[in-house]
């Protein structure tokens, strides 16, 4: 026995009344509860779509859906920082490895002024702002444009909250790590002033990439993940 149109909607509103809010989830979830379900029907045909069903989220165990909600939260978050990864390395070969280069050497000389500390924190300031502005307006569009279609989609958060807000956490211990003041700053040796000059490199290419590459690119990373996207 095939489960009905209408049985299938029933499950997605199962899926969200037991907090699974995005649509590309629930629908694998709902695929494997209607398998199961029939699988359920052909060893107990008599027994009602709703006891099926329950028989089924029995198998998910305690916590339910949650289990999986997370596995996948991780699963997309992975492949975010390989996408922002892959978008750096970009910057190490030829021909923008020139700018990356002289924007090391830049940041490299600018340690030669007296007030280049201060510039350092501005600009992690500003990137770091950025990003906690992008996530405030990220929200608001995402949550207009869920009123609007009903659905949700975990990758798309990702990359318009998730992704910005996991980005300054790491910009943050990255600009933390080679300057925690200004006196040792200023006491650095060649080498440390190398490697500031390059992390802060680093920090100025992944606030590029997280708030104007990646977005840019946003639509057609969205219907490579999920085809039915562009239909939305």
């Amino acid at each position: 026995m095939k489960l009905t149109e209408i049985q299938i909607q029933e499950l997605y509103k199962f899926t969200r009344k037991h907090f699974v809010y995005h649509y590309d989830v629930q629908t694998e979830l709902v695929d494997h509860l209607a398998n199961d379900i029939e699988n359920i029907w052909e060893e107990h045909p008599k027994l009602s779509f709703q006891d099926a069903q329950d028989k089924s989220f029995k198998k998910f165990g305690i916590f339910g859906f949650m289990d999986v909600v997370e596995k996948k939260q991780s699963q997309m978050t992975k492949k975010y920082f390989k996408i922002i990864l892959r978008f750096v390395k970009e910057w190490f070969r030829l021909p923008k490895i020139v700018l990356t280069l002289a924007l090391v050497l830049g940041f490299y000389k600018l340690q030669d002024v007296e007030s280049s500390y201060i510039i350092y924190i501005i600009i992690f300031f500003i990137i770091i702002g950025a990003q906690l502005v992008g996530i405030f307006i990220n929200s608001r569009k995402l949550k207009k444009k869920y009123i609007e279609s009903g659905k949700k989609w975990m990758f798309e958060d990702i990359i318009s909250i998730n992704g910005l807000g996991n980005t300054a956490l790491l910009i943050f211990y990255v600009f933390d790590f080679p300057f925690r003041t200004s006196g040792d700053f200023l006491l650095m040796g060649e080498f440390r002033k190398f490697l500031s000059a390059f992390l802060i490199t680093l920090v100025v290419l992944l606030g590029y990439i997280t708030l104007v590459v990646v977005p840019k690119k946003a639509q057609q990373l969205l219907i490579e993940m999920y085809p039915e996207y562009k239909l939305v």
